[in-house]
């Protein structure tokens, strides 16, 4: 990987030149409190793009993933069917992502394009689409109560898979080049070398970050061994499921989760349109059959599911990522209190009462 600097005062060049080459640039801004999203740059609100704020709720995946997808229309024209799928193909530019996000973002490639069956509308938006990383560094803005990225190695800094990775260094960034198409920009007259005294300095800087984080899960390790081998007991499972009220709400503000649904609507008297929906475990109609049985009517058995699905080993062994990136979403949105970090303590408390060791 190729490093070099950028002045603060440039960084929305950075994003100026994206635009010009043709690119959807999609950043973070802030409105009022904690209230962040992601939203297309434009000329109007380019003065308004920020680096440092806190992570928005709502996770970036959907520019890979939407939530409501158009996958394909079908026709009926003098007795015959015609099928015309929907595929976008417009280049895309997220600007600002953090680590987290980066990671959940390969999570849904290991998914949906890491194996024998590859899904062509993932395939197309994931081709289209650059990743400028912006490491965590502010201790007030970037680094929320809720975060534990450090426990799912995933940041502060991501170490891989982006195209570009800008960390502030406080009168400059650097720049990281993770892909040619990063490294690409560095021909810009307004990106110059970077010295050891500033990898030195990055270093230092992602050492004192880590140190700051207010919620770790130490067990996490732990815990993946105790769900891979079956070890979590029922009562445990039941009272997570007891504090579950079904919203799905930790679902949809995952950046890892891949579940969805397909469905088709008619849209006109003779076109019918199939979507696909992001879907919930959570919710109680995820797996219920045709025949109206649901093998997990009871709420702590579609927890299991949830849980199972993201921390065991067969899932990480098949897909090579864990799917939970550590943003801490789950934490922040659950009225329950039955997030990851909340779930692994719980897990934690529960074997060393089972098998009488008292809790540190």
């Amino acid at each position: 990987m190729k490093a070099r600097l950028l002045e603060r005062a440039q960084v929305l060049t950075l994003v100026d030149l994206l635009r010009q080459q043709g690119y959807d640039v999609f950043a973070p801004f802030a409105g009022r409190g904690r209230d962040t999203w992601f939203d297309l740059v434009t000329d109007e609100n380019r003065g308004q793009v920020q680096i440092h704020l806190p992570n928005p709720y709502y996770p970036p995946k959907r520019f890979v993933l939407p939530h409501i997808e158009r996958l394909l229309k079908v026709r009926r024209h003098d007795g015959t069917f015609h099928i015309e799928p929907i595929y976008r193909e417009r280049k895309r530019a997220i600007f600002g992502l953090r680590s987290c996000d980066l990671a959940g973002i390969w999570h849904l490639d290991r998914f949906y394009l890491g194996r024998e069956f590859r899904d062509l509308y993932y395939q197309k938006r994931r081709e289209n689409l650059l990743l400028i990383n912006v490491v965590c560094t502010d201790l007030e803005r970037d680094i929320g109560d809720e975060c534990f990225c450090v426990c799912a190695d995933t940041g502060p800094a991501a170490r891989d898979h982006f195209d570009l990775q800008l960390m502030d260094l406080g009168d400059e960034f650097m720049v990281v080049a993770g892909t040619a198409a990063g490294e690409a920009f560095f021909t810009q007259p307004m990106f110059r070398p970077a010295t050891a005294a500033h990898v030195e300095k990055r270093r230092a800087i992602l050492a004192e970050v880590r140190k700051r984080f207010k919620t770790t899960t130490s067990w996490f390790a732990a815990t993946v061994r105790y769900v891979s081998r079956g070890d979590i007991l029922e009562q445990t499972w039941e009272e997570i499921g007891n504090r579950c009220l079904e919203c799905g709400g930790c679902t949809y503000v995952c950046p890892a989760c891949t579940c969805f649904t397909v469905s088709d609507r008619q849209v006109g008297p003779d076109e019918i349109e199939r979507v696909r929906i992001w879907d919930a475990c959570a919710l109680s109609g995820f797996t219920r059959m045709a025949g109206g049985f649901n093998p997990r009517r009871a709420v702590h058995d579609r927890r299991n599911r949830r849980f199972m699905r993201k921390l065991a080993h067969y899932f990480i062994q098949r897909e090579l990522t864990m799917a939970c990136v550590g943003c801490g979403r789950c934490a922040a949105v659950c009225h329950g209190d039955v997030g990851m970090p909340s779930v692994v303590e719980m897990i934690r408390r529960a074997t060393a009462i089972h098998d009488r060791i008292p809790p540190s």
